[in-house]
């Protein structure tokens, strides 16, 4: 008995998922039209993330352009400050001269920190732009792969 029913139930359960897999042609434009309207919604959203990528990119290198203008101000300074403490050398004056490599040493220490913080920039704008060239790329992708599902709608609407 338990055989005969388990058999019933096997047959029931093959019909369902035949009849559900033979779906007639309109049904299946329907469907294909359907995940293309989700594709392109999510290419359109791919293309905001693309372009807010790009705009963060955009700060970033101001950002590090500006860092690198401090930088060679922060340097002119240090050799300023570098050429006075010689001049106080070349007097005598030993007490200016030390308080002058003091204030140079300080100024070389804010030239590494700025250094430091201008790399670090330059690799975050490095992987920003790694991320958008790996979506760029998964998007070009996912047009020829529409462009592909599209064709062959369109070659099974001509055979209805």
């Amino acid at each position: 008995m338990k055989t005969k029913t388990l058999m019933i139930t096997a047959g029931l359960l093959s019909m369902i998922s035949a009849a559900a897999f033979a779906q007639n042609p309109v049904a299946q434009v329907q469907q294909d039209n359907a995940q293309i309207r989700q594709d392109t919604k999510q290419i359109h959203q791919d293309n905001r993330e693309i372009r807010h990528d790009n705009t963060v990119i955009a700060v970033k290198q101001g950002e590090v352009a500006a860092g690198k203008q401090q930088l060679q101000a922060e340097r002119q300074e240090s050799r300023a400050l570098a050429h006075a403490e010689h001049q106080d050398l070349k007097q005598g004056n030993l007490a200016g001269a030390a308080q002058l490599e003091q204030a140079r040493r300080g100024e070389q220490q804010a030239i590494q920190r700025q250094k430091q913080e201008i790399r670090h920039d330059q690799k975050v704008i490095a992987h920003h732009a790694a991320d958008k060239h790996a979506a760029q790329v998964a998007r070009q992708e996912d047009k020829v792969d529409r462009h592909l599902d599209t064709a062959k709608r369109d070659h099974d609407a001509n055979k209805l």
